[in-house]
């Protein structure tokens, strides 16, 4: 199942950094370790990538079958309709941070929630292949 859609993205791979993982045209990077969400962010920001933005439902089932079973901080999951939320493509490029109670969102298994922004979680981190 996995090789198959290794193979699909093969060629994405050979533009991808090290221990980081081609799908479409982007480089995902899943975190081994746990921060809280501004940390997280920070560590893409500083790999030259941003918090993954769920763009389409195939970008979310290939998030989701290589994530494993860690929940993983994200931007935004936009398949969704998750109105009321505070988040937007404009605060992201605006360097927001995020403090105290905020309300965050991750990856689980069922789909996307939402935690406190304070909490450690893994994270993942996209760019685009170069």
């Amino acid at each position: 199942f996995i090789s198959a859609l290794a193979k699909e993205d093969r060629g994405a791979q050979y533009f991808c950094p090290d221990n980081w993982i081609g799908f479409q045209d982007k480089c995902y990077y899943f975190s081994e370790e746990e921060k809280d969400w501004n940390s997280s962010r920070y560590d893409c920001l500083s790999q030259n990538a941003s918090l993954v933005m769920i763009v389409t439902t195939k970008e979310k089932h290939f998030l989701k079958r290589f994530k494993c079973t860690s929940d993983h901080w994200i931007w935004r999951d936009m398949t969704e309709d998750l109105t009321g939320q505070w988040v937007d493509e404009n605060i992201h490029n605006k360097g927001t941070n995020m403090k105290g109670n905020e309300i965050c969102f991750y990856l689980n298994e069922d789909g996307v929630a939402t935690a406190r922004c304070y909490t450690e979680r893994k994270w993942i981190c996209r760019k685009k292949v170069h």
